[in-house]
């Protein structure tokens, strides 16, 4: 399951270099060959939609992630309880799961995971802002 948290993450990475790359181009201070307003603006909620759907990888990345990390605190919790001199899964020694004397490590939400969300929030929010300003470019387009 780590696969599809680093797929969900590299996913969002692409598409949101793609989509600035485009919004870029969007921009209408910049002027290329013959294009076009109404090309600028599907350009731009070209690049609203591939943000929107980065930071939805992003958060979904990292939510994941957080939700493997729970759950190995937890079976590291309940196994932890009182069968030390049996041979639990800490070898009756060092405690349970990721005690101090081997086993399996314990994750913690550490600073990258706070990042992915507020960062997957960012391009959420982004994103919604960018298709608005397409609607805004197309409404200048029509006819009085």
């Amino acid at each position: 399951s780590f696969q599809a948290v680093r797929a969900l993450m590299i996913v969002g990475m692409v598409l949101s270099v793609l989509g600035a790359v485009i919004s870029v181009f969007s921009l209408t201070c910049i002027t290329m060959i013959s294009m076009e307003d109404t090309t600028k603006a599907k350009m731009s909620l070209t690049a609203g939609i591939m943000f929107i759907t980065a930071g939805v990888c992003g958060i979904a990345g990292a939510s994941i992630y957080a939700s493997q990390i729970v759950a190995s605190f937890r079976m590291s919790t309940y196994n932890y309880g009182g069968n030390m001199m049996q041979g639990g899964m800490g070898g009756g020694f060092g405690g349970g799961m990721g005690g101090g004397m081997g086993g399996m490590p314990t994750y913690t939400f550490g600073p990258a995971l706070f990042v992915a969300w507020i960062g997957g929030g960012v391009l959420l929010i982004g994103g919604i802002l960018k298709s608005l300003a397409f609607k805004e470019m197309v409404k200048d387009e029509k006819p009085q």
